[in-house]
């Protein structure tokens, strides 16, 4: 009967430490703090001015335009279909508010275009 009692003690002992050491390796492990939320905020956009176009023969090959505000990536495409310019975005080059764009030759020609899209964000 003593042996079976002290089988018994030996097997919960050990319960005992597993479960101790499972707490412990649980505890010790650490996550960073992180944000989550949710929330809202208007979208003012961006104005385009000082919009320059380059052409060679009877292609538009490039555009240069200030923006109202820095941008630290720009895209924009000349549109030969109305409404809305659904053609290929490029991106551009520039930082804060000065940008420009370099676009294949054949992309759009002079008589064809109808529109400039520019797509900004801070």
């Amino acid at each position: 009967m003593f042996k079976r009692s002290s089988r018994v003690l030996l097997v919960t002992l050990l319960l005992f430490v597993l479960a101790g050491a499972t707490y412990a390796f649980a505890a010790a492990n650490t996550v960073p703090d992180t944000y989550a939320g949710d929330g809202e905020g208007g979208i003012s956009g961006y104005t385009v001015s000082n919009i320059t176009y380059t052409t060679s023969g009877s292609d538009i090959t490039g555009v240069s335009f200030s923006l109202s505000a820095n941008a630290t990536d720009v895209q924009a495409a000349i549109g030969d279909t109305y409404p809305g310019v659904t053609n290929t975005l490029y991106d551009c080059t520039g930082s804060d508010q000065s940008w420009s764009c370099t676009f294949p030759a054949g992309y759009v020609t002079i008589n064809d275009a109808v529109g400039l899209r520019v797509i900004a964000v801070q």
